[in-house]
């Protein structure tokens, strides 16, 4: 069976590590201790860097990746809206925008997917990268922020849109300024939309067909 790997939002707008009483970058930056929850106490070696890099190491014939991106212009008429209301975050090309990750480029079957609003399918290019996969079963890994909005939001697309798919959230490598709000979208996941929620790394790298990495 073939897994997709999707990373929500994983920028440094949103889940940069900040020093204990550093102020927030902007209105929808985690904070610090889901941050560090999140990100680990050194990045390089926390949970997230881990799992990319066990991804990137996979066969792509066995996992795709597809890093789903804020990625707003203040320019453009039809984000003002979600600028206004969110605030300026993950502005193009800044390095607000960039991943908290290494994105390699030297693998195949990975997408990076601009999303404008809480929508990742609106005027994205993420339904055409599905297509492929819409008639045979898949295992769906969801990691990122937030897990009330933009996880559940995606999840929720892709159970309707997608009935062969089997979706699983990892509850280690997603989070929200909250962690009451988090475990909440979790559980509305589960019992509301089906979703299996796993609360280990190392079983949800199974999940997705691996086993070999050594979990935080």
């Amino acid at each position: 069976m073939s897994a997709i790997l999707f990373t929500q939002c994983l920028q440094h707008d949103f889940v940069r590590p900040l020093e204990r009483f550093e102020s927030l970058p902007n209105r929808l930056h985690i904070g610090f201790s889901e941050s560090l929850r999140l990100m680990g106490e050194r990045p390089s070696q926390g949970p997230v860097a881990r799992v990319m890099t066990w991804a990137y190491e996979r066969p792509v014939e066995e996992l795709t990746i597809v890093h789903l991106r804020d990625w707003h212009d203040r320019s453009d008429p039809s984000q003002r809206e979600h600028l206004e209301r969110f605030g300026d975050h993950c502005l193009k090309d800044t390095p607000g925008a960039d991943f908290v990750f290494f994105n390699g480029e030297d693998r195949g079957a990975v997408h990076v997917v601009n999303s404008l609003t809480l929508n990742d399918f609106q005027n994205t290019e993420l339904e055409r990268l599905l297509a492929p996969f819409q008639e045979r079963p898949t295992r769906i890994g969801l990691t990122g922020v937030w897990t009330e909005a933009k996880v559940y939001f995606l999840a929720y697309e892709l159970i309707t849109r997608y009935p062969h798919f089997q979706v699983a959230v990892c509850s280690a490598l997603t989070a929200s300024s909250s962690r009451i709000r988090h475990f909440e979208a979790l559980q509305q996941m589960e019992r509301i939309l089906g979703v299996r929620v796993i609360h280990s790394v190392g079983e949800f790298v199974d999940f997705l067909g691996g086993g070999e990495l050594e979990t935080p």
